[in-house]
Parts: C-alpha cells; structure tokens; sequence
C-alpha cells in the first residue's frame, strides 16, 4: 500500500483507487483531444486539411490521443506523484518471450470463440469509423501498423496497465484490480461507437474487455510493461494487415 492510501480504511483506499483511476484515464484523453483540436487548428491556418487527408488525420489523431495524451500524462503523472514504481520494465527476457508469444495466441483463440459465438447467436458488432476509412482507403492499415507500436500499445498499455492497474492493485487483490481496469479500459473506447445501436455497443465491449483481460493479466504474470505493450502492438498490427487484405481485395 502506497503511503497515499496507509491512513485510510479498506473501502476508502478502494475508492480513492477507483477514482483517482478514472480521473487519470479521463485526464489522458481530454489532454488528447485538446492537443488534437490545437493540432488541427494549427494545420488548417496553414491551408493544410486533414478532411482530405485519412493518413494525416489517424496519424495526427493517434499522435495526440496516444502519444500526447496518454504517454505523456501518465509519465507526468509518474512525476508528479513520485510514482514510477508503479510501473515495472525491462527487456523481454526468454519467459517473457514465452508468455509474448502464448498471450499472443491465446488472445486470438479468445477472440475468435467469442466471434463465433456471435454468429451462432445473430450477435453483430458495429464497423468502426477506423475500420470503415481503412477498407475505403486500404493504404491506411499499413500506416498504421509502425503507429500501433511506436504509440498505441506504449500509451494505451502506460495509461491502462501502468497507471490504472498499478493504482488499483495497491487497493484491490490482483484479479479484481485487472477486471477494475479492463472495465475503464472498455469505457474508454466508447468513443469508437457512439452511433452504434446498444446491443452493437455492448458487444464490443465485450471484445475490448476481453482484451484487456488478457492484457492485464499478462501484466501480473511477467511484471514486465513491455510484455502487454508487444501483445497489444502486435494484436493490432494482426488486425491492420487484415484490414488492408480485405480492402485490397486479397482476403474475402
């Protein structure tokens, strides 16, 4: 227990936890957002439209959300609270190579029973605007795939795993700090289907909370940040290829 929560009672350190975990998530995306708006203000005084430009506007999006917003805030946040031993890095050893490449296959088997459980019950998810813009513009997808890993899975992972889980593992025994957070980690992503009817919407929540489960848990299991950082990068960069398949015509 960090010397934050030593003077508070169980349920007052788990809720101080808990809040202090969302308003840390919810920080990292305003700042994201505000440094997205300043970035395409500043583009369009320049007579430079990132409407025209899908490539330009995922990569200035991904820079400002992912990179600005999340990285940096929670490094900052590290900084200000004193906290970097929250986080745990190294590089990978030959079990963490293992749980790598198992949490990789793992996660996929996952996510391909839940998908066709989908089909067995008519579930449908809804296309995301990334999805959409990527078969509409193939080239997208392979853009995309040095980004997930230079700044999605570093800044999702840093925020998510690092900070949030971190938080919450001080207040909560490892499996509720993990379920906690893939919670927050889903609510985040609400932005993906705003315009998706309900049952659409908690069907991909479902999805990403399944991610993140597995994210999470590889997390305690190697004590080892880079570990869900490759998992993430790399289950992304799956899916960008198949993306680019698809839109090319090369994969039905």
């Amino acid at each position: 227990m960090s010397h934050d929560t030593a003077a508070l009672g169980p349920r007052e350190s788990q809720l101080r936890a808990v809040v202090l975990s969302l308003g840390l998530g919810i920080a990292g995306f305003v700042v994201g957002v505000a440094v997205f708006v300043l970035a395409v203000n500043a583009l369009t005084a320049l007579g430079i439209s990132i409407q025209t430009n899908v490539v330009l506007r995922y990569g200035i999006s991904i820079i400002a959300l992912q990179g600005v917003g999340l990285l940096v805030t929670s490094l900052a946040f590290f900084r200000w609270r004193d906290r970097f031993d929250l986080i745990e890095l190294r590089v990978p050893n030959r079990r963490d190579v293992g749980l790598i490449v198992g949490g990789l296959i793992g996660l996929l088997a996952l996510l391909a029973a839940l998908s066709a459980l989908y089909s067995r019950l008519g579930i449908q998810t809804p296309t995301t605007p990334i999805v959409q813009d990527g078969l509409e513009n193939p080239a997208l997808a392979l853009y995309l795939i040095p980004l997930t890993y230079l700044l999605v899975g570093p800044g999702e992972e840093l925020m998510f795993r690092g900070a949030v889980q971190g938080l919450l593992r001080e207040s909560y025994s490892r499996v509720p700090g993990i379920v906690i957070a893939s919670a927050v980690f889903a609510v985040a992503h609400a932005g993906n289907v705003l315009a998706a009817p309900l049952g659409e919407k908690l069907a991909y929540f479902a999805v990403i909370f399944t991610l993140s489960l597995v994210l999470g848990a590889l997390y305690e299991l190697s004590d080892n940040l880079v570990v869900p950082m490759l998992v993430h990068g790399t289950y992304n960069a799956f899916t960008f290829l198949q993306l680019y398949l698809v839109g090319t015509g090369q994969l039905g």
